[in-house]
């Protein structure tokens, strides 16, 4: 059985500037969550007693790295060296090769296997004599449109594993720009490999089961839309059989919570509802939270006025009294409203006025008589009385959110 780690788009650098605003501690807390999880990464594969590492591209989040973050993750290689953990890494399009970088870059460990531009196979035995082919290449610019995986060559024959590394993106109907190294799911087949070990898209996915084919997304989420637990995979491997499982290692989540404030009049029921939503989550590691308040022509124009606030998010945030939460966004969307909502909220005594005379006059039966002229009244002879007419109308309305 072969037993490695998968992981990707470290991103270790990321600046994470924006969150300056909501709170310094908290900016500072999540530039070092990317080193965090990565030592859980590396903590992982030490426990496991892993064959080998894979880094799949974009390790740092630029070209232009710091010596510190050179310096901590060197750190964490050192600590696999001193286990006997090799690791093959790549280059993404965030921390593509330049002469620049190759001339500021701190040496690796000995333990450490890299790839250049061009597409290259490293051969290794494990401790129980398997035979490992690991194929792969770095970016050398940001954009790289070829079809690369057209030069990865074939399964080696004389190997009982072979693998991939790839920084790519599989292309989908949905696929616009095809400038990260594109690919299909037919071409990575056609190589025959044992398994593939996808970078670049920040999300865990399988692209294909047979053979396995994953993007172990990212290892720390960047921002609002990169939700959810982020870490890597510990890959089990044999001719027969394998199991690809999902390690959480990121510090600190991302989530996006929604609260519809039609039925919400105060503010500390806004709170309150709020709280024991976040609650049920019983969330163990720090959250960051995007939430998205749902508003209508009826919302109260007084408490939408206090969520708009510039000092709403940090107040909220202390509010709820959680340690471990903070809410960084608030967005507001609002449910378009129909005419007949507009007009009653903007002119309620000429819109009851209205209604009654409606009613007085019997204009209401006249008015609905095209309509009900087309629906079968065959078994319905209560179409003609206002309280049938009225009650369908209603469910009509209620069915196209007009009401």
């Amino acid at each position: 059985m072969i037993r490695f780690i998968h992981a990707a788009d470290l991103h270790l650098d990321t600046p994470f500037s924006g969150l300056e605003q909501t709170s310094k501690e908290l900016a500072e807390k999540l530039r070092r969550a990317p080193f965090v999880s990565f030592g859980k990464i590396v903590d992982l594969a030490i426990e496991k007693a892993v064959d080998f590492v894979l880094l799949s591209g974009d390790l740092y989040n630029t070209k232009q790295v710091n010596i510190k973050a050179q310096s901590l993750f060197i750190e964490q290689l050192q600590r696999l060296e001193r286990a006997e953990i090799p690791v093959f890494l790549i280059r993404g399009n965030h921390d593509f090769l330049t002469e620049e970088m190759q001339t500021l870059t701190l040496p690796f460990p000995k333990n450490v296997i890299t790839y250049g531009p061009e597409i290259k196979t490293e051969i290794i035995e494990t401790k129980n004599k398997e035979r490992i082919a690991i194929t792969g290449f770095s970016y050398d610019r940001q954009w790289i449109t070829k079809r690369k995986i057209k030069d990865y060559p074939y399964r080696h024959a004389q190997v009982n594993m072979h693998i991939g590394l790839l920084h790519g993106e599989i292309e989908t109907s949905k696929t616009r720009e095809a400038n990260y190294a594109p690919f299909t799911l037919n071409e990575l087949l056609e190589k025959n490999y044992d398994y593939w070990a996808l970078g670049h898209v920040h999300q865990f996915q399988q692209v294909s089961k047979q053979p396995p084919a994953y993007y172990s997304g990212n290892i720390q989420g960047l921002h609002k839309n990169e939700t959810g637990k982020k870490g890597c995979l510990l890959v089990e491997w044999s001719p027969r059989e394998y199991t690809v499982q999902f390690f959480q290692t990121a510090p600190v989540i991302w989530v996006s919570q929604t609260l519809d404030l039609s039925k919400i009049k105060h503010l500390s029921d806004f709170i309150q509802t709020l709280k024991e939503m976040i609650a049920q989550k019983n969330y163990k590691q720090d959250v960051l939270v995007h939430l998205l308040v749902k508003t209508s022509v009826d919302s109260d124009e007084n408490l939408i006025r206090i969520l708009q606030e510039k000092e709403f998010k940090e107040q909220l945030t202390k509010q709820l009294g959680f340690s471990n939460v903070w809410i960084v966004s608030v967005d507001l969307s609002v449910e378009e409203a129909s005419n007949h909502q507009v007009l009653q909220k903007t002119y309620p005594e000429e819109w009851a006025a209205s209604l009654q005379k409606i009613d007085q006059y019997g204009a209401f039966n006249e008015l609905t008589e095209n309509i009900f002229e087309q629906i079968p009244t065959k078994y319905l002879n209560q179409t003609n009385s206002k309280e049938y007419r009225l009650e369908m109308i209603q469910k009509a309305l209620a069915k196209l959110h007009l009401k």
